[in-house]
């Protein structure tokens, strides 16, 4: 725990860190909806950390944003893909320099895949969501993130 006294600039300036972080996690979601995720990673993720970037999840890890690019953009794209991972239940943790933070959200998401054959698989996921980020400039950047997934089923079942 952090022990150090702040003045009320460094107070207020906290606030704002942590508000600005929670703002850039729920953007997140939105590009991921939209199948954003080449977008994602230009404008969310960290560019002065690239090479030590990383996700992390049930099925892999993967460290800098090449290698992160290469799975999460060119891996996982399809044609008629539907997803949705809202995050909730928050909780960040700013560094006590400011320059870097940690967050842990939980979430409630779906996947849903088409066959091929007019079909589709629809699959319900739980899990977590943990995020460092880093501050560059001004800016809130993703530094890393572990998604660990709790339970998978596929819709109905």
């Amino acid at each position: 725990m952090n022990k150090r006294t702040y003045t009320d600039e460094e107070l207020i300036r906290r606030v704002w860190d942590v508000e600005e972080i929670k703002k850039l996690a729920n953007k997140r979601v939105y590009y991921q909806a939209n199948e954003w995720r080449e977008k994602e990673l230009d404008e969310l993720w960290t560019a002065e950390h690239a090479d030590t970037a990383s996700f992390g999840g049930n099925t892999g890890f993967y460290v800098g944003l090449d290698s992160i690019r290469k799975w999460y953009v060119a891996g996982t794209k399809g044609a008629g893909c539907l997803t949705s991972h809202p995050i909730s239940t928050g909780l960040v943790e700013l560094a006590g320099d400011g320059k870097t933070a940690k967050g842990l959200w939980y979430s409630i998401g779906q996947d849903t895949k088409p066959n091929g054959d007019g079909t589709a698989l629809a699959m319900w996921n739980t899990g977590k969501v943990a995020i460092d980020f880093v501050k560059e400039g001004d800016a809130w950047k993703i530094w890393h993130i572990v998604e660990a997934n709790d339970a998978t089923c596929e819709a109905g079942d």
